[in-house]
């Protein structure tokens, strides 16, 4: 059965539409020659079509995953095709029409019905050594559809291989035909049975299917769909080629989403394509993932030029970033106002904040996993961008052609001539730069081996006003083999190390000036076994180690004038270990099933002197009942738990996915802070044996559907989690050369609960999003003695409570070369803590303040605009451009980033502090040598 076939008939009518071709009536035919016996009676729909094709020579297009699973029921001799359509599938909303031809058009929900052209279905004949000037000529003959598909024939297996096994497995790749690059997340679908399984990161699949003859349906975005014919023997190979989508027609636009919130258990996860991230007007015109991310439901910032975000009412040390396995301790670029990460380097985000797979570990709120580009592996290419303050490269292409590829990104800035622009003298002198640089290589070792070397280096160096210097370092690097087994199973392998290194110079007041380096260091193995038992059954096993070292540093005076008193502060090593496994089960069409037990243990190491305080006393000098020292690697303290996840859903067919989910984490270290934001000086402090570490359970529960055909996806989540063993600072607490954290840190419960709605449009020249999410996010310091109480022991709203928040996103391509982009975002002030009255003691004035975060700063409002303009898209160009413009605070709304009190004549003044109180303006200039692939 070779015939041309396009995607689905709404698509090719959708071409004619555009070209005028539309009628007022379907065609007529003879259903005398169509009429169907009781041979026809019990097949599936399948058969049903495949006998009615070699009986009438009839030809059935449709698309496949519109058909539902049904059987045919032919009652009695000589019933007609149409009697037998309408009674099976109007009863499903499809639509049908023959033509006098004997083409059978079936569709969900809406048929055009057109007048084509005669020629149109003609079948064309393809030799194997003319096929490509054939398929040529027939785009020239036919409409210029972007869609065409050419039922191709494979044989699998060995012909004569005796076994009574009924099922074989079925491996191979599925690469790009012109750039012979995998095409990630592609999916093959056995027409039969209308399920199938997608292409892993390195365009690999593997999957079981019964012997026989069978129709495969390959597709993947931007990239043309096959429908091929496998005649299965036995276990073989079946490597595919797929052509991009050529777009000839000016008026049609060709979509696809890779991800579905409605399909899998997975909850709170979101994912967003880079090519959208781009649009996104941002601050100084810099595309960055981590400020896109903000955009999205259930994640909050305490403001502008922070680094890192709240998630669903967690305090940011309960987020990890990881970046092709390496965990990126520091986020930021310049304190908080670009990230760490370079877009034009990232292939794919996601963003898990509930229900948390199980290979990850070791934080309660999220996890950021982002994956880089790989390097092409048939030619080579450069691209970037330069900006007002910052620059950026890129190139790519094969190391051996096919078989290894490289990939090198670097950014860097030149802002300081911007700040010499500022009025104030001090300001003027301020230096900040930042670079970055990222190297990935891509080794295929084999068909079933693959090995993936990768790196990342980042600094900062900043001097704010001659008073203060920050210079600051990220870097790591992976090595992960992944090996692919024919039995439909992958097993992945990596080894990774990254570091975290801050330094500080403070001259602030001379005769007390310092210096301080502290780093943090990360070195884990982790292994991931993945069998697919079938498609419909997936277990994951795994483990992995973590060494965790922290060198908290020898603050020592600046210079010979210096008064400061040098200090050590110590170091800190813990290893944290786990095993884990999880399956999920689609028990019906309906409800899919997941569940997970993640055992870890954690050792807290010396050497270590050890302070014991007396038990269920305030930890004090005055009740240190002993100290103990610990050699080097000596178990000090253990701790072990099990994580546990469980999820599942119900589909309605052709609805909405009913969701349930709950899991339950341990994390093991946490940041020492006494601010809002994370600023670059920022410690991270490791679970000892003065205190326990954090364990988090959320709950959580959500509707969610595709609706109009794909075009618009709503989501609504609502969840409640608890947490124990909050650390928070004391009343008054400083962290500043403290030896001593623990007699100024507290442990208590955060509750949060909230709601989130999303509703997004993915297809049509206007595309994005618009979200509400309303949460409520208490803390809860209480004990029987009094300095162990925060704000009286009574709960009390955290310090990155904010109850409402609105995201609004929108994309218009008005043409191939001109493109606009909008962001609006409204969130409800954060709390904060007044000065409410002066009281006097022994003559001498006190500020008296109210109940802990018992007030608000004004609520955030911001509206963001980008424009882009690309140039003409000739294909054979020697290199091709676009101007991206955006404004940044369109309205020039003075957001308060803070609030702060002043005494001033004898009064206390209140002032607020904004970080950008008037429209940033930026002009980028982007580019990209070689022909227009898209």
């Amino acid at each position: 059965m070779k015939f041309l076939r396009t995607k689905t008939i709404r698509n090719a009518f959708s071409l004619f539409t555009f070209l005028g071709l539309l009628s007022l009536s379907a065609p007529t035919f003879s259903q005398s020659e169509y009429k169907l016996g009781h041979k026809f009676n019990g097949l599936s729909w399948l058969e049903f079509m495949n006998k009615a094709e070699q009986k009438f020579n009839v030809h059935f297009y449709f698309a496949p995953q519109s058909i539902p699973d049904l059987k045919i029921q032919v009652k009695k001799d000589s019933v007609s095709l149409e009697e037998v359509l309408k009674n099976h599938f109007e009863p499903h909303n499809i639509k049908f029409s023959i033509d006098q031809s004997g083409n059978v058009f079936l569709i969900k929900d809406h048929l055009v019905v057109t007048q084509l052209p005669d020629n149109f279905f003609q079948i064309p004949k393809l030799t194997t050594n003319k096929k490509e000037s054939v398929v040529e000529e027939e785009r020239e003959l036919f409409l210029k559809t972007s869609e065409e598909y050419i039922a191709q024939s494979y044989k699998i297996g060995d012909l004569n291989y005796a076994s009574t096994k009924k099922t074989a497995i079925i491996s191979g790749y599925i690469k790009n035909a012109k750039t012979n690059e995998a095409v990630v997340g592609a999916s093959i679908i056995q027409n039969d049975k209308g399920s199938g399984i997608a292409s892993n990161d390195d365009g690999y699949f593997s999957f079981e299917i019964n012997k026989g003859k069978h129709f495969l349906t390959v597709k993947s975005l931007n990239s043309i769909e096959k429908i091929i014919e496998v005649e299965v023997f036995s276990d073989g190979n079946l490597n595919l080629l797929l052509d991009d989508k050529i777009f000839l027609l000016e008026d049609v636009v060709i979509s696809a989403q890779s991800y579905s919130k409605v399909k899998g258990t997975q909850m709170g996860l979101e994912k967003l394509p880079i090519i959208m991230v781009k649009k996104i007007p941002l601050v100084f015109g810099e595309s960055d993932v981590l400020k896109v991310a903000l955009l999205l439901p259930g994640i909050q910032s305490v403001g502008e030029g922070s680094s890192g975000f709240n998630v669903r009412g967690s305090p940011t040390d309960q987020n990890i970033f990881y970046l092709n396995n390496i965990p990126i301790y520091n986020t930021s670029h310049v304190a908080g106002f670009f990230s760490a990460f370079n877009s034009d380097a990232i292939d794919e985000f996601s963003l898990y904040k509930n229900n948390v797979p199980i290979k990850y570990g070791g934080r309660l709120a999220s996890v950021f996993d982002i994956k880089s580009k790989q390097g092409s592996m048939n030619k080579t290419k450069v691209n970037g961008g330069i900006g007002l303050i910052t620059g950026r490269l890129l190139a790519e292409g094969p190391i051996k052609k096919d078989k290894s590829s490289y990939m090198l990104a670097f950014r860097s800035t030149y802002s300081d001539w911007l700040l010499k622009m500022v009025d104030d003298k001090e300001i003027s002198k301020s230096k900040v730069k930042f670079a970055d640089l990222i190297a990935n290589f891509k080794f295929h070792l084999d068909e079933t081996n693959h090995l993936s070397l990768f790196s990342y280096v980042s600094n900062d160096a900043m001097n704010l006003i001659s008073k203060t210097k920050y210079d600051y370092q990220n870097y790591g690097a992976s090595i992960i083999w992944n090996h692919y087994f024919k039995n439909n199973h992958d097993f992945e392998l990596s080894f990774v190390h990254s570091a975290y290194l801050f330094n500080e110079e403070n001259s602030e007041i001379e005769s007390f000036a310092y210096q301080h380096q502290n780093k943090i260091k990360h070195t884990e193995l982790k292994a991931n076994y993945n069998l697919n038992l079938n498609e419909k059954h997936q277990l994951m096993l795994g483990g992995n180690a973590v060494l965790y070292q922290l060198d908290k540093g020898n603050p020592r005076p600046l210079n010979d004038n210096s008064k400061f008193m040098s200090i050590t502060l110590g170091q800190e090593k813990g290893l944290e270990s786990a095993l884990y496994i999880s399956d999920e089960w689609e028990i019906s069409p309906n409800l899919t099933i997941n569940g997970g037990l993640r055992y870890n243990h954690y050792s807290y190491l010396g050497p270590q002197k050890v302070y014991q305080y007396l038990e269920d006393f305030p930890k004090s000098e005055a009740t240190i009942q002993d100290t103990l020292f610990y050699k080097n690697n000596e178990n000090i303290k253990s701790y072990q738990g099990l994580d546990f996840r469980l999820a599942a859903n119900y589909k309605i067919k052709d609805g909405p996915s009913f969701k349930i989910a709950y899991n339950r984490l341990h994390q093991y270290m946490y940041i020492l802070t006494n601010t809002v934001a994370i600023a670059p000086n920022y410690k991270w402090k490791l679970t000892d044996s003065n205190t326990k570490p954090i364990i988090g359970d959320q709950f959580s529960i959500g509707i969610f559907s595709d609706l109009f055909a794909y075009r618009y996806e709503v989501s609504m989540e609502a969840y409640y989690k608890k947490v124990q063993n909050l650390v928070e600072l004391k009343n008054g607490a400083s962290l500043f050369l403290n030896e001593f954290v623990e007699r100024s840190t507290l442990q208590g419960k955060l509750d949060a609960y909230g709601f989130e709605f999303m509703l997004k449009k993915n297809t049509g020249k206007t595309t994005g999003w618009i979200n509400y999410t309303y949460s409520n996010t208490s803390v809860l310091i209480d004990s029987k003695f009094r300095e162990d109480r925060i704000n009286f022991g009574k709960p009390f709203p955290s310090n990155y409570d904010k109850p409402h928040s609105i995201n609004m996103v929108v994309n218009r391509d008005f043409s191939k070369r001109f493109s606009m982009s909008a962001n609006f975002v409204y969130s409800t002030g954060r709390p904060i803590t007044y000065p409410t009255s002066i009281y006097y003691i022994n003559g001498v004035k006190h500020l008296n303040y109210s109940a802990r975060n018992a007030y608000r700063i004004p609520d955030y409002i911001r509206l963001d605009l980008s424009f882009s303009l690309k140039g003409n898209l000739k294909k054979r160009k020697i290199s091709h451009s676009f101007w991206s413009f955006s404004i940044y605070n369109l309205l020039g709304r003075k957001n308060a980033y803070s609030v702060y009190f002043v005494k001033e004549a004898e009064q206390i003044k209140g002032y607020k502090f904004s970080v950008f109180g008037a429209p940033i303006y930026s002009l980028t200039y982007n580019f990209k040598l070689g022909n227009y692939d898209n």
